[in-house]
């Protein structure tokens, strides 16, 4: 499970730091992520996936140009690995394919596939 969530995290900061394969951005309100202790690390991160609204209005805010289309689905992969914006309290054996599923969707979306 820790995989899974830790998959999703990586997407979502590939979503914000990268316009494209070879254009990395910085970006200030995320930067210090890099730096905090883990205990801090999880209540910033668990603010921004918490509450359907606020991710939405992150990932429109901060999702560069190049990702922001992937946006629905990562807020699907979202509510999979959080379910009620929460972290996992037991393992979800289906977790792995749910998130595969929502994925496979998403390559076959026409406005996801170049």
């Amino acid at each position: 499970m820790h995989n899974l969530e830790s998959f999703f995290w990586v997407l979502f900061w590939i979503c914000i730091h990268y316009n494209g394969p070879d254009e990395k951005l910085v970006v200030p309100q995320f930067d210090k992520w890099n730096y905090v202790h883990m205990e801090e690390l999880t209540m910033l991160t668990l603010g921004t996936v918490a509450d359907e609204e606020i991710f939405r209005q992150t990932a429109t805010d901060y999702f560069t140009p190049y990702h922001e289309r992937l946006i629905p689905w990562v807020n699907r992969l979202r509510r999979a690995v959080f379910p009620g914006g929460r972290k996992w309290k037991e393992e979800d054996r289906d977790l792995y394919a749910q998130m595969k599923e929502i994925l496979q969707e998403a390559q076959k979306d026409p406005n996801v596939a170049d």
